[in-house]
């Protein structure tokens, strides 16, 4: 030890100590250890502010799959973790759309443009690999926990400030990590990583939390997220959250993801306002006040005519999409015709462009609430199959349990759905509302 760190004083001796006084130290690792700790105060003080604010959530998908076929072995996974990266290629990608708060209990997520946050978190994303933490948890989960071991691993540059580079771990009866296993339900793992700090201003750069090996049932072998961070200025101060934060799994049958997600949008919010961003600019105006109406009856087969295009090279899980109602199939005698302005709002739920077997893209959607002029109500529905026409490009729509799924088959790189395409739904008994 006491080589190493002559070794690493004699490499980066002409750097400038960044103690108040500004002399040089020969104390490389004392040094470090003030650096960590100042840095530490930095974090704690963003963590502590962190719950008055949200930002938007914008994660990239891909998916991996191995160049040739793997059989899984009772010991697959620490065999593949060295050897599979350069065998995989692109087989998918997808986008997700969430705001992000933290809460009292960590991070809580919701749809964009949602009323409120969604109290069962990164639930409400039903499929692909999803993440929560690095919009803050991560910080308080490493820089918080007094179960965490740091240890000071060296100094360098890549071009700018000095760097100070420590590797930390924490073990499993400290862990407050949890993955969710294929059933639903949750697994605590240890986990450890690496993080990098600017020696000058003790500001966080990057943080990595690799967990430990997991269980079969987990459906993945390890999963690994690298955080690169900076300050955002918000009202009259400055937090600090990840430029990126990229989250990447490997699994036993050899396949493999990598999620990116970036942060925009972030704002101050109080509890007496509505936490939600500005309507996208293809959604028509919300209306300024709504009464209640009546949910349409189940078992109706009505029209639907697409009044926002849907762009599959900018679509996103969590996008607002509207459609008119046309032709209601309904009982003279046991309703009134649905009026001219009814409309249906709802989301994309999965938004997937695959780039090999069954080259296209699947955009599944969902309507939930029924508009009629100022007044809304519930609504649940699931599409009728069909073959909707869009000029020069196979599509089918399927039912799902929540909606409708558009598989488009194309080599195109991108498709648009035009406002006006046209196609059936048949409407469900709507969930009650939650008071």
């Amino acid at each position: 030890m006491k080589l190493l760190l002559l070794t690493l004083a004699a490499a980066f001796g002409i750097a400038q100590d960044l103690s108040p006084n500004g002399r040089t130290t020969k104390d490389l690792a004392a040094q470090a250890q003030a650096v960590l700790d100042r840095a530490r105060e930095h974090v704690v003080n963003t963590i502590d502010r962190l719950p008055r604010y949200v930002c938007l959530e914008n994660i990239e998908r891909a998916y991996l799959d191995p160049i040739k076929a793997i059989l899984p072995k009772a010991n697959f996974c620490p065999a593949i973790e060295s050897k599979l990266s350069p065998n995989l290629r692109l087989n998918a990608t997808d986008r997700v759309s969430l705001e992000v708060a933290v809460g009292e209990g960590g991070e809580v997520d919701s749809w964009p443009q949602a009323s409120k946050f969604d109290t069962h978190g990164i639930d409400i994303v039903e499929s692909g690999p999803i993440s929560s933490g690095a919009f803050g948890s991560n910080l308080s989960e490493v820089f918080q926990n007094p179960g965490a071991r740091f240890d000071f691993t060296g100094a360098g540059t890549r071009g700018g400030p000095t760097l100070f580079s420590y590797h930390y771990a924490v073990p499993i009866d400290a862990s407050d990590y949890m993955v969710r296993l294929l059933d639903g339900a949750r697994w605590k793992t240890e986990y450890s990583g690496d993080l990098e700090i600017a020696a000058d201003s003790a500001e966080l750069i990057s943080l990595t939390i690799e967990t430990g090996l997991l269980p079969p049932y987990s459906g993945m072998c390890r999963a690994r997220t690298i955080n690169v961070y900076h300050h955002v200025k918000v009202g009259n101060g400055e937090f600090l959250i990840p430029v990126t934060s990229t989250l990447r799994t490997i699994h036993p049958d050899g396949t493999a993801t990598e999620s990116t997600t970036t942060f925009s949008g972030c704002h101050e919010y109080t509890v007496e306002t509505s936490i939600r961003f500005d309507a996208d600019d293809t959604a028509p105006p919300a209306p300024a006040a709504t009464v209640e109406i009546k949910p349409l009856p189940a078992a109706d087969r009505i029209g639907l005519r697409l009044d926002s295009p849907i762009d599959t090279e900018k679509a996103a899980a969590g996008d607002i999409v509207w459609a008119r109602i046309e032709n209601p199939r309904r009982k003279p005698k046991a309703q009134k015709p649905v009026p001219a302005d009814a409309r249906v709002r709802g989301r994309i739920m999965r938004a997937m462009h695959h780039m090999n077997d069954h080259r296209g893209f699947d955009i599944e959607v969902a309507f939930d609430t029924l508009e009629i002029g100022a007044g809304s109500a519930p609504f649940a529905g699931v599409a009728v199959p069909s073959k909707p026409r869009v000029g020069g490009v196979d599509i089918s729509l399927q039912g799902t349990a929540t909606g409708g799924l558009f598989k488009i088959r194309t080599k195109r790189d991108k498709v648009l759905l035009p406002a006006g395409i046209q196609f059936e739904w048949m409407t469900l008994t709507p969930p009650k509302l939650e008071k």
